[in-house]
């Protein structure tokens, strides 16, 4: 996934994008397979959709928008292929190793010295499983994908003018291509007042991370329920903290205007994801659900408490 999303969305350099676009290619033929296997069985018919049915909505907590997804798409008029080959695998290439990313993000965040003051709320409102404490972690991941997010985008000026950036005048031909900092724009003090605080109550609207206009990202409102179900499962872990030492660090190099790039656990080289960063915490792992006809089975890890390293 995070070849399909270098090769949609960072295939920048010429001297690397055929490699590039020969390794993407290969592994989303690989995954198109699966993919369009699994179309055919929610295209299914009868007794078969019937036992489909029963197994996605008793084991799938991706339901609402999975099958129901994919059975929309073909009531509306797409075949099989152009689902899987124009609809699902796209949004999914774009989707998963960018999320994944700003997962990393919020929660580096959020251990951070400035960050850290947030946790033991945070804690809180993740154990209360409410529809309200989950607008609240909502905003807490929007805040801080905000504060430490490093996103941008490149778009082709439709006309010549001169623009203000940060009191520099820069004059943009038509057909130039800008480079857009959404790091600046997310700590604009006329739209995010007291932009370097974690504040819950500014409109979910305002936050530009998702684009605007005809670009806004159309899975916005699945990332959403993602980041807060993610945030939500690992910020009621007690005593969350970094791993010791260097294990605990996402590794990345500062870049100028709060960008950077993040490095290969070994430093050998640069990536365009978050590679590193282990995290502890105090007391058990949860029960694995058992898969349906099996008997219950044993936690998978044992408590541990204390000043001691605990689970990763």
């Amino acid at each position: 996934m995070a070849v399909m999303f270098t090769c949609q969305c960072l295939d920048f350099d010429p001297a690397k994008s055929f490699p590039l676009r020969q390794a993407a290619f290969a592994v989303t033929q690989q995954l198109g397979k699966l993919v369009e296997a699994n179309v055919k069985a929610v295209h299914s018919t009868g007794f078969i959709a019937g036992i489909i049915d029963k197994f996605h909505q008793e084991n799938s907590p991706l339901k609402d928008y999975g099958v129901h997804v994919v059975r929309g798409l073909l009531d509306g008029g797409l075949n099989i292929e152009q689902v899987t080959w124009s609809q699902i695998l796209p949004t999914a290439g774009a989707m998963v190793a960018g999320q994944a990313q700003v997962v990393a993000q919020i929660i580096d965040f959020y251990l951070s010295d400035e960050g850290k003051v947030h946790l033991p709320e945070i804690n809180r409102l993740a154990k209360l499983d409410t529809a309200k404490a989950d607008e609240k972690l909502l905003h807490y991941a929007m805040e801080a994908i905000r504060i430490s997010g490093t996103f941008y985008l490149f778009r082709e000026a439709t006309e010549s003018l001169v623009i203000n950036d940060n009191g520099r005048d820069v004059p943009v031909k038509a057909g130039d291509q800008v480079f857009v900092s959404f790091v600046n724009a997310a700590k604009d003090p006329k739209v995010f007042p007291s932009p370097d605080k974690v504040l819950l109550d500014r409109p979910i609207e305002s936050y530009i991370h998702y684009g605007a206009g005809p670009h806004t990202c159309v899975g916005r409102h699945i990332s959403r329920v993602l980041i807060t179900a993610v945030l939500k499962t690992i910020g009621r872990l007690d005593n969350l903290r970094r791993a010791r030492g260097d294990q605990g660090r996402l590794k990345k190099i500062p870049r100028p205007g709060g960008f950077h790039l993040y490095m290969r656990e070994d430093y050998g080289g640069y990536s365009p994801f978050p590679t590193t960063m282990k995290i502890n915490f105090d007391g058990e792992l949860p029960e694995l659900q058992d898969a349906p006809g099996k008997a219950n089975g044993a936690k998978i890890a044992t408590t541990t408490a204390g000043p001691s390293p605990q689970k990763k």
